[in-house]
């Protein structure tokens, strides 16, 4: 998985929460973790959205566009998400909404079918996490392994984007799955909500944790788990070749690890996806996990799985 592979997936498994208002920056500064007085038009962020004691509701990727801020996040995660920013917007000058239908999210990959897209963005950049905003939505670069585009779409983007002549480029979104899971890039469930702290999730890793900004929800827990060292636990990219069993790992599901000539419990499923042949996951577990460890499932302990180098470094 080298080279990026050509694709164009329309991604049905994301939604997006909007802000907008006079106090919609204020709201949302003491609401996630990242440092919303920072945040431009040409730069999206990764994120997390807590509980009071630090565990996450949703990871999101975070766009500002004409003063409004969207967080763009898996859908099963969306709905508790959403009912806690409500919770705590009564209080504030803010109008939340999740986007419907006049939102669409695709994914995009490989060379020529970038270049198709041109006629949508004329000038996308290879930057990570960089934008181009214009009349038809919003294009997210993600240059981890190298660059492939998370495009936001209205519905006149939508319609001009089934226009353009790439029959042979659409794919399933599995496979757009499959290259988070290669990036490490986290994102969690409505099974895994309100499981772990950022930090398990590597979100302090992709810049998605500024640790210097003001208070937030579930900020103390979070920078006691950075500053005391007590974060236990990391993600990590789990492979198995030549098996095709994503379709049946359910986010949440329990994995183990060998000790000796027992097996103990081993760490959780965020998310998997088959690549070429191979099923590919990120998973949660110890933070002592070594390259080449090998943990199974639980439920299916025939099926062993590798840990795989991380693309970036943990602190």
């Amino acid at each position: 998985m080298s080279s990026q592979k050509e694709l164009i997936a329309k991604l049905t498994n994301l939604g997006c929460i909007t802000f907008s208002g006079p106090q919609a920056a204020e709201y949302l500064q003491g609401q996630v973790t990242v440092d919303v007085a920072k945040m431009n038009s040409q730069t999206a962020r990764f994120g997390a959205h807590c509980d009071v004691k630090g565990k996450t509701w949703s990871v999101f990727t975070a766009l500002l566009t004409h003063d409004v801020y969207q967080l763009i996040m898996r859908k099963s995660a969306l709905e508790k998400s959403m009912a806690e920013f409500k919770k705590y917007g009564v209080f504030s000058k803010v109008d939340i909404k999740q986007s419907g239908d006049d939102l669409s999210f695709f994914g995009v990959s490989g060379n020529n079918t970038t270049a198709a897209i041109s006629a949508l963005f004329t000038e996308l950049s290879d930057q990570h996490l960089s934008v181009v905003n214009n009349e038809f939505g919003s294009a997210i670069c993600l240059n981890i392994n190298g660059p492939r585009y998370l495009l936001a779409l209205n519905a006149e983007g939508a319609s001009m984007l089934s226009q353009l002549a790439m029959p042979n480029a659409y794919a399933d979104e599995g496979d757009w799955d499959a290259m988070n899971i290669r990036d490490a890039i986290p994102y969690v469930e409505a099974e895994t909500s309100n499981e772990f702290v950022p930090q398990m999730l590597n979100l302090q890793a992709v810049s998605g944790i500024d640790f210097d900004k003001g208070c937030y929800m579930g900020q103390e827990t979070i920078a006691r788990t950075k500053f005391l060292g007590r974060n236990k636990r990391a993600s990590y990219i789990l492979t198995a070749e030549g098996v095709e069993i994503a379709p049946h790992l359910s986010p949440g599901i329990a994995l183990e690890k060998q000790a000796g000539e027992n097996w103990r419990s081993g760490g959780t499923v965020l998310q998997s996806a088959v690549y070429e042949g191979n099923t590919l996951m990120l998973a949660v577990l110890a933070n002592d996990t070594q390259i080449d460890d090998v943990l199974r499932l639980k439920e299916f302990p025939e099926q062993q799985f590798t840990v795989s180098a991380l693309p970036y470094k943990l602190d």
